[in-house]
């Protein structure tokens, strides 16, 4: 039975059009495609704007373009203090849950 709700759970998540992370998990972006701004609502409803990367990742379905989504200040500094740029491939990190919440970019390789 288990097998196959995690199968199934792998599907949906490597399915999905958004990379989601668990606490601790880490996944390896093949390559940046875009970044761009867009607004979306936030969790009291109100209109902010985050930074959308569109990137290139291996699931367990194959190679898949996700959107990853973040409105954070310290994410964006982490990005350009990596020197992340369109065309490169880097990992991704989160630790934490809720508002504890943190993304660290590592591994990153030139275009």
């Amino acid at each position: 039975m288990s097998d196959i709700l995690g199968g199934y759970i792998r599907k949906k998540k490597a399915d999905s059009v958004f990379l989601s992370l668990e606490d601790g998990e880490s996944v390896v972006v093949k390559q940046l495609k875009d970044i761009k701004l867009v607004t979306k609502a936030g969790f009291g409803g109100e209109e902010k704007e985050v930074l959308r990367l569109v990137v290139e990742v291996e699931t367990s379905e194959g190679t898949r373009e996700k959107n990853f989504d973040n409105g954070t200040q310290r994410f964006a500094q982490e990005l350009q203090e990596k020197g992340v740029k369109v065309g490169n491939g880097f990992t991704i990190t989160r630790t934490g849950l809720q508002t504890k919440t943190r993304y660290t970019v590592s591994d990153v390789t030139g275009a």
